[in-house]
């Protein structure tokens, strides 16, 4: 069972454990050392690739039924693979235009692409949580990289301040849901949404609470009122 969890979570694993080795290397003094971080972050993602590869096909349930590998997180992992691997490769020149050399942006890279993986598989509520706020926490600190920028220590103060709102308003719908349910797992929600063959107002009302917390998170419309000025700052 164990050793089943760890195998299905190796891309996640590959990911974190090169973040921690990267943050490690990353004591070099940076300036002119860009190029080397990239390339070993690049690695990392390569190899959470290969492994993501690996495991496609069988659905592999892990830790306890609160995450899947399935055809769906395989894609959608593939997806965040991608578009992190581009990220990295625009990345050096970039930071050596702004002056802002330092290989803790890799670091914050790859701890949020963990949580993005992380939320790809996660089939409970509680994974789905660790995994927005691996992500979101890495974000926040990207968002003010620029220290001696005012619009980048602005977009990185309201975006913790409305992200910690957000945050809040998911794990309340949490606490109701598992209050009203006693559970935390998708398809058992799902199931209890239309017990009986209608609908439970309090549930509905809950996954408003769920909803918006994500909603908020992401940026959507109509709560997306903080996006302009945060993107505007964040490097």
């Amino acid at each position: 069972m164990i050793v089943a969890s760890i195998v299905a979570s190796l891309p996640e694993i590959i990911v974190i454990s090169g973040a921690c080795l990267l943050l490690l290397v990353s004591l070099i003094p940076a300036r002119g050392r860009m190029v080397l971080f990239a390339g070993i972050s690049l690695a990392v993602v390569a190899a959470a690739a290969v492994a993501t590869y690996v495991l496609a096909g069988p659905v592999r349930p892990a830790y306890g039924g609160m995450f899947v590998v399935d055809g769906f997180a395989v894609f959608f992992k593939a997806v965040v693979l991608m578009v992190t691997a581009l990220v990295i490769l625009i990345s050096p020149k970039y930071l050596e235009e702004e002056g802002i050399e330092r290989g803790e942006y890799f670091v914050l890279l790859l701890f949020a692409l963990a949580g993005m993986m992380i939320m790809a598989s996660a089939i409970n509520l509680v994974s789905i949580y660790l995994g927005l706020e691996l992500m979101a926490l890495s974000v926040y600190v990207l968002a003010g990289f620029m220290r001696h920028d005012s619009r980048s220590n602005e977009a990185a103060l309201k975006y913790v301040i409305l992200g910690a709102v957000s945050s809040a308003i998911f794990l309340y719908g949490v606490s109701l849901v598992y209050g009203l349910t006693g559970t935390t797992q998708l398809g058992e929600l799902a199931a209890a949404l239309n017990r009986d063959g209608h609908l439970d107002p309090m549930l509905v009302l809950t996954t408003v609470f769920l909803v918006t917390g994500l909603v908020f998170k992401v940026g959507a419309v109509p709560l997306h009122m903080w996006v302009p000025d945060v993107y505007e700052g964040a490097p």
